[in-house]
């Protein structure tokens, strides 16, 4: 029903029917080739696609695929629990073999007072059948006025993580209810982090040491760096720094999701939560 840039009001109900629209995920027998047939191979499977019939990783008979429906529906369940779901804003990317669920609360705004208008305040889900990346959930928000979005993993212990196996997927609902419950209580926690971050004053010598600065802890790439180094003034902090990239990632033309999601971790875990933070000087020419 959406993307990053595209939240609907919706109930719960209208949620789970979007969700169970989402890929399907099996385990499938693998062979290889043997004389002029072929032989099963002990103890290896495929993930497979139900959706794209695509096998997307062999695993090992350990491994139990949580689906994009088995996942998401305990987090719905949750805002059920919580009677939250009156009044919600959710958006569902869809790529496949991953896919995010986004939830914001308008009632739950908060830092309204300050330039760029308030947050809105949320999670997001995601999932992915790569048989590598746990299913995860965190806080996120969302700044009204300019639409950036802003991912808040390491707020605390606010966070969902359940590796893709049994013994994890049984705990998965009451991990959720936990964090739900969590979630809703902590936004003055995240507020102190942000007035943290607007008392950081970082001093720029030229437009040259911006760029190398964002390279070294959050884009890796000068290219991007130079984009949004042109939003970045040399007197700023963390906290306008933190805003320019979310900017970028949030709304740059032909930024993939994989792409937008990395710069929006790098800028939490280098630049909003960093404990120090100073410009990294440009290398000397010998």
């Amino acid at each position: 029903i959406g993307n990053i840039q595209n939240y609907h009001e919706a109930t719960v109900d209208e949620a789970r029917r979007a969700v169970r629209g989402l890929d399907g995920v099996d385990i499938v027998p693998l062979y290889r080739a043997r004389d002029n047939g072929y032989e099963g191979i002990d103890n290896i499977f495929g993930v497979r696609n139900t959706t794209t019939d695509r096998i997307t990783m062999p695993v090992s008979g350990r491994y139990k695929p949580i689906s994009h429906l088995e996942g998401f529906t305990p987090v719905l369940d949750a805002i059920e629990h919580a009677d939250i779901g009156h009044d919600m804003m959710v958006s569902l990317e869809n790529h496949n073999d991953a896919a995010e669920l986004y939830v914001l609360f308008p009632s739950l705004m908060f830092n309204e007072d300050r330039d760029g208008g308030g947050m809105m305040y949320g999670f997001r889900f995601k999932n992915q059948y790569d048989a590598k990346t746990a299913f995860r959930g965190h806080v996120f928000c969302w700044r009204v006025l300019c639409k950036n979005g802003s991912t808040h993993a390491r707020l605390g212990e606010l966070q969902v993580s359940a590796m893709h196996v049994d013994s994890h997927f049984q705990n998965l609902r009451d991990k959720i209810d936990t964090f739900i419950t969590g979630m809703l209580s902590s936004a003055t926690r995240l507020d102190q982090v942000i007035d943290d971050a607007i008392e950081s004053p970082i001093y720029f010598d030229n437009y040259d040491e911006i760029v190398h600065t964002l390279t070294h802890h959050v884009t890796g790439s000068d290219r991007r760096s130079k984009v949004i180094a042109e939003a970045i003034p040399m007197e700023t902090n963390r906290w306008q720094m933190y805003n320019a990239i979310t900017e970028h990632a949030s709304h740059a033309p032909k930024v993939s999701w994989q792409t937008r999601d990395r710069l929006l971790d790098a800028a939490e875990r280098n630049v909003l939560m960093a404990t120090t933070f100073a410009p990294v000087a440009m290398p000397v020419a010998e």
